[in-house]
């Protein structure tokens, strides 16, 4: 049975690492709740689904900090501690699950509270002291901790074993070919990051899956130049080495996501030059763990 072994909170530098045996109570059972839209019209017998999306998430994690062999001192430390990581004023932090099976999932939250140290025995007595944590999850889904990086490159080997070299002609060990497929095994829909190195000329990527594409007009890179593009809802970004190039997309662009399973993508531009190379950055999505 899958069971947590740490819960970590992340801010920045500063990390409140929590082990299986501190934690009392924290809801890792799903349940989350989905906001449905439906219709209905006259004389119709109940209504027409049109879409669902996930609520906001809001939580409650209560453990213990042990404080038998902790002097009074080093109590007020440790609270003082727990206080500057779990503070609502620190915005958006990084709350990290790790299970018994070794896997590690992430979700991005903020505090709704100050931290909370209940009063009596049950609660605060010599060997230990409970802490009430409250928080949301604006964005409602877990993330991965590995990071999926598709190249979209590979090599078509041109030989086999054995083989016999000439000294008239060169040996074509292979050639590049474009490795057009990212796979998106999580549960939902996930945004990526494509960035674009190198020399080309209105570059378009199209997600043939989809048929969703990111297409640009008038614009030119060298072999220098780095595009980046983010996806990500309420984070959409297009620049070009740190500078913004909005007004360089195609205005029937669309920023998409990954659909599950295997996504094709192509990846072409004006000149059909295969000097730049693509890149997908994705994490998989889950709505619970």
């Amino acid at each position: 049975m899958l069971r947590i072994e740490t819960i970590k909170f992340i801010n920045e530098s500063q990390i409140l690492e929590l082990n299986k045996n501190q934690i009392e109570s924290f809801p890792l059972i799903g349940g989350e709740a989905a906001n449905m839209i439906n219709t209905q019209v006259w004389n119709q017998h109940g209504n027409t689904h049109v879409a669902a999306y996930m609520e906001s998430f809001e939580g409650e994690l209560i453990f213990a900090i042990f404080t038998e062999k902790m002097t009074n001192l080093e109590i007020r430390l440790e609270r003082q501690r727990i206080i500057e990581i779990c503070n609502p004023l620190n915005g958006i932090i990084e709350m990290q699950v790790k299970l018994s099976d070794g896997s590690i999932y992430s979700r991005d939250i903020t505090f709704i509270s100050a931290p909370f140290f209940p009063i009596g025995f049950d609660n605060r007595n010599n060997k230990w002291q409970k802490v009430q944590l409250q928080y949301e999850a604006n964005n409602p889904f877990w993330y991965s901790s590995i990071e999926i990086i598709e190249t979209f490159k590979s090599v078509e080997s041109l030989f086999d074993f054995p083989f016999s070299m000439s000294i008239a002609a060169p040996v074509m060990f292979g050639t590049m070919i474009p490795a057009n497929t990212a796979t998106n095994d999580g549960q939902v829909e996930a945004p990526v990051t494509i960035k674009i190195q190198g020399a080309c000329i209105n570059p378009s990527i199209v997600n043939e899956t989809t048929g969703e594409f990111i297409r640009f007009k008038n614009l030119t890179m060298v072999a220098e130049d780095t595009l980046e593009i983010d996806t990500t809802f309420g984070q959409k970004k297009v620049l070009l080495n740190g500078e913004n190039v909005f007004n360089k997309l195609d205005f029937n662009s669309s920023f998409f996501n990954l659909v599950l399973g295997d996504n094709t993508i192509e990846f072409t531009d004006d000149t059909g030059s295969t000097a730049a190379t693509i890149y997908f950055i994705y994490r998989n999505l889950y709505i619970t763990i």
